[in-house]
């Protein structure tokens, strides 16, 4: 969501708690002066009628409000002397509607001039509270629509236009990218807030452009610097174990020493991939075809799987073919594909199935199920298996994280890796 939008829900939602909470009170309050009003109409009424009936001739005792808004009673005295005025909401039948009215009664006691004591009870019509409700709501809602509008207005028109140079630091930062040249232009704007977020940006970028551009040569130079003496190094061991006057002993501390070499020159370009990957030098993406990267990947490692007695099976259900790094892609499937063979026994088999959203490589092992909590950690790899690094896995992990892809591991007497999208 927005910020303008979740701004304008949060007003919304302010808003209306604010006018229900408005209305309720405004109810109860009009209401109270209605009912006060009509309480002072009816006092004034009482003391009217009371002037009329001086005497008990001009008295007309009734016992309902059929045909006046009053009835008045003879009640004796120590009775009178117990009644007080008393105001009270009531129903009275209403012989031309044929219904129950709402209607404000005052009760009192009056004594006339011959000295008879008379209990009177006048009415009047009061608003109905459902009608006074039903109206408040109306306007509540009519109210809340019109102040609606104008948020959204003011929203749209006015808030929209303050937080331009928001928006424009975020598009910014949506196409900066480390080590590409991308130049970090400040908005011009009055507003204090963004100019100090503007320059604060600006500065942390470019200090993180130099830190990657320095990172990068670094990763660059000790990679290359390490590289070469190491292939440099080899080459005079095998020289040297070529010389004839060499013991057996010899011949072998050489090649011992010669594969530690070999997987120290392996170990420092899978930290240069990692390196590459993480820091997103592998630019540009295409649709790729794991069909035909498996095809190919099979015709290579065919020697490899015959020497380690292992069978491999491909299934295409399907053509799966994601948008990514192509150099990434084969790298992902290769790395896959020799952890397969490396890991499983003389006799065992691979099975490779690309369907059209996936692909899956299962293959038998003697080693038992990974732990799902180091599996793509960096440098674990199962005891005893000469020439891992065990930086296959975290490779794979890294390649699918950065071209979107999931990596799912389960074991069921076979290990089952599957790459999805």
């Amino acid at each position: 969501m927005k910020l303008l939008n979740y701004t304008l829900l949060l007003f919304s939602l302010a808003l209306f708690a604010i006018l229900t909470l408005w209305s309720v009170l405004f109810y109860f309050q009009m209401l109270s002066q209605v009912k006060s009003t009509i309480d002072d109409g009816l006092a004034n009424y009482k003391i009217l009628i009371i002037d009329q009936v001086k005497d008990d001739t001009l008295i007309d005792q009734q016992e309902d409000f059929l045909t006046k808004n009053y009835i008045i009673r003879e009640i004796s005295d120590s009775y009178a002397l117990q009644v007080i005025d008393t105001y009270k909401d009531t129903l009275i039948f209403s012989a031309i509607k044929n219904i129950h009215e709402p209607t404000r009664l005052l009760t009192t006691a009056f004594a006339n001039e011959a000295g008879g004591f008379y209990e009177m009870k006048v009415i009047s019509p009061v608003v109905d509270k459902s009608d006074l409700i039903r109206e408040v709501v109306n306007s509540l809602l009519w109210l809340y629509l019109a102040l609606l509008i104008s948020i959204i207005v003011v929203n749209n028109f006015v808030l929209k236009k303050t937080w331009q140079p928001f928006y424009r630091l975020m598009e910014q930062l949506k196409n900066f990218s480390l080590g590409e040249g991308s130049v970090f232009k400040p908005s011009q704007t009055r507003i204090k807030e963004f100019t100090v977020l503007d320059e604060t940006i600006g500065k942390m970028l470019k200090r993180n452009d130099e830190i990657y551009l320095s990172q990068k040569q670094f990763i660059e130079n000790a990679s290359h610097e390490l590289q070469t003496p190491l292939a440099i190094s080899m080459n005079k061991l095998e020289l040297l174990a070529e010389s004839e006057d060499l013991s057996e002993e010899h011949i072998q501390n050489i090649g011992n020493i010669n594969q530690t070499l070999e997987r120290l020159s392996s170990l420092n370009k899978s930290l240069l991939l990692l390196s590459k990957i993480e820091n997103k030098q592998f630019a540009g993406e295409e649709q790729v075809s794991f069909n035909e990267i498996f095809t190919g990947l099979i015709d290579e490692f065919a020697d490899y799987a015959h020497f380690s007695k292992v069978d491999i099976k491909f299934m295409e259900e399907g053509n799966w073919s994601p948008r990514m790094n192509s150099n990434l892609a084969g790298i992902l499937a290769m790395n896959l594909l020799k952890n397969a063979i490396i890991h499983n026994h003389p006799g065992g088999e691979i099975i490779i199935t690309v369907s059209s959203s996936s692909f899956s490589i299962e293959n038998t092992s003697d080693d038992p199920a990974l732990l799902k909590v180091k599996l793509y950690k960096r440098f674990n790899k199962a005891p005893g298996k000469k020439g891992s690094t065990g930086m296959g896995l975290a490779i794979v992990k890294v390649i699918a994280d950065a071209s979107g892809l999931s990596v799912d591991y389960t074991y069921t007497g076979r290990h089952f890796f599957k790459v999805s999208q």
